[in-house]
This record gives C-alpha cells, structure tokens and sequence, in this order.
C-alpha cells in the first residue's frame, strides 16, 4: 500500500531544479503531497561523488520525500538502496524512485534511464534488486519506449510491478521526444487500467481542469506536476486550495504596498507577491546549497518563472545572464519598481 492517497500531487524530479532549495520555496507555500529529488547517480553515491549528500538530502519532508536513482547495473542500485536505508532517521528518505525516462544522451548512453526501457529484463532486474534492499516505497519513472512502442511499454510496466514496485510514474511521451507535443495521457489511462499498482500520470499538467479531467473519469491514481510548478510554485497550494488540503499554515503573509520590501507569502494569502517569491528563492539557494550551484539553480528557476511578467523575455534574459546573486537580487527589485503592476497575482490569477 503506498504512502498517499489517490488524487495526490507530486513535485516532479527535475536535474538541476528540484534540490532542497526549490523543495523548500514549495514547501513554504503550500506542499505537494509528495516530494522526487533531482536524479542522484547511484555509482557517485556509491564512491563518494562531490556533493552527493546534497543530491540525497530529503529535507524539508523526509516522511513524503523519493531520491531517484539512476543506475548501470542491479547491483549498483542495490547497494545504493542498502546504504540510503542505512542513513539516520533524520537523513533518510520515505522512498526510492528508479529512472527509467530521462533520454539525455550521457545517461542513456551508459545503459541507464530510458536505455531500460529497450531492456525489460535488465529494468525487472533492477527493480528487484532495489526490493530486496529497501523496504520504504519504491517506484519508477518511465516513458513511452520508442523501440517498444505502447504494447511493449505496458509488458514492461506489468513486469515491473511484479517484481516489486509499489507505484509508477508515466511521462506519457515517447523517450526520443524530449518535450515535443503534448504528453499523450489516453496512454497514461491504459497503463492505469492495466497495472495492479498506482499509476501517477506526469506531463503538461498546468492546472484544476486538467487535474479533474485525469481523476475523476478515468484509473488514474494521482499526479504528478514538474514545469508548472517551477513557473508558479504555489501551484500545488492553489490547486489544494478548492477542496481544502488540511496543511498548517507556512510564512509571512506579504505586504502588497508599493514600494514596501517584501515579506514571504502562504498559500493562504488572496494575493502572491512575485516578488517576495522570487527574493526568498534566491534566499534559500544561497542557504542551502553549495556554491557552485547557486546561480546556476536559480538561472533554471527564473527561466521558467519570468514567464509570469509581462516583459517575460527581458527579465528571463537580464537574470539568466546575471554574474551574481546580488545582481539577480538588484534586477529583480528594479524590474517590479519599474513595472510595479506585475508584482501582485490576485486570487484570480493565481491559476490563470
């Protein structure tokens, strides 16, 4: 049984985005049922890699928290598996997830991510290997094989289950797409009607209609939201909002006067301050992360957040190319002095 109900919210894992510090400006706002950390490489893990513990760390929700795992070999993953489950309560994560969707030329290359779904007997293998070494919640995510095509993927998935995962995620493109069209979820919906386990449908998924739309009429079992909630993320509270989530309270609310530094907001203010937001993120990486990764994380950020402001274009380019953090800060404050409308999303707009 897994560790959430149906109709849960997933932040989905994302390479260079989902670290501690973007898990906590979401957390901050309003959670999503469950957290997936950016991929981690089990043989860096295993040897010791540079910062590692900062591609593992669960924080800020260990209990509702997956590291995913990319891996060459079962035994490989196992013995990652056997260490994470060896890590202190407080260190330790609530389960793993295996990639078997990610296409980048370096991880397919060396036989891991979407190379699995060309080798269902290596991917079955993996899957129990990493079972019989961890007895938190164990999951995977898959794409569509292009070699395979939908019959084979859904053989897979079945195989999959059967040997040991309690739930599945789909990305319901082929793996040579990359983000080309749209995701295809009528194939999300035969995969749920086909496998014994949860099926969590990923991609494309902006917004309440596309939520009810999956949910209510059809097997999907929950889902899971990547690019979106890096563009707004208050998404997950915006969307919990309606049917009320039950979460506690988290921040400051924010000051809307202009001119006013300002304060971090909640997902239960009626207004966001995109600026405030954008402030803390920036905050929060230079916090938790190391140095080498701080103006790059935020770089990923911005490129997708900038898309809530009229001059989209202008502020993505101005902090994408910033050589610092405080210039980030800078181009920030003068972008919402100068075009002070841009700062507040009314309750209106917050899922628009």
């Amino acid at each position: 049984m897994v560790p959430f109900s149906r109709g849960s919210l997933f932040l989905a894992p994302m390479v260079g985005i989902t670290n501690r510090a973007f898990r906590t400006l979401v957390y901050e706002l309003g959670a999503p049922d469950w957290f997936v950390t950016e991929m981690a490489s089990a043989e860096a893990f295993l040897s010791g890699g540079r910062n590692e513990s900062i591609y593992l760390d669960p924080s800020p929700r260990p209990l509702q928290t997956s590291v995913q795992f990319a891996a060459r070999s079962p035994e490989t993953l196992a013995k990652a598996c056997n260490a994470v489950s060896q890590l202190p309560a407080e260190y330790r994560p609530a389960g793993i997830d295996i990639n078997m969707g990610c296409s980048a030329p370096h991880i397919k290359g060396y036989g891991r991510g979407a190379a699995l779904l060309d080798n269902p007997s290596l991917a079955r293998e993996m899957v129990a290997a990493a079972r019989e070494q961890w007895v938190g919640m164990l999951s995977a995510k898959i794409r569509i094989s292009t070699s395979m095509g939908e019959d084979g993927t859904i053989a897979l998935a079945q195989s999959l289950a059967s040997a040991g995962l309690d739930c599945i995620t789909v990305h319901a493109r082929l793996d040579t797409q990359k983000f080309r069209r749209k995701a295809d979820h009528r194939f999300a919906v035969l995969l749920a009607e086909a496998l014994p386990i949860p099926v969590i449908a990923n991609g494309d998924i902006t917004g309440r209609e596309e939520c009810a739309a999956l949910l209510d009429s059809t097997h999907i079992h929950s889902l899971m939201i990547g690019r979106a909630a890096v563009q707004k993320p208050w998404l997950f509270a915006s969307l919990k909002s309606g049917a009320g989530s039950g979460e506690g309270e988290r921040g400051t609310p924010g000051s809307s006067e202009p001119g006013a530094e300002p304060q971090y907001g909640t997902r239960h203010m009626p207004e966001i301050d995109l600026l405030a937001i954008a402030l803390r993120f920036i905050d929060l990486a230079e916090t938790l992360l190391p140095p080498e990764w701080q103006r790059e994380t935020c770089r990923r950020v911005f490129s997708y957040y900038a898309a809530n402001v009229s001059f989209a274009h202008y502020l993505r380019f101005s902090l994408v190319n910033a050589p610092s953090l405080g210039a980030m800060r800078q181009i920030l404050r003068d972008y919402f002095s100068q075009v002070p409308q841009d700062r507040i999303f009314a309750q209106d707009q917050i899922l628009a």
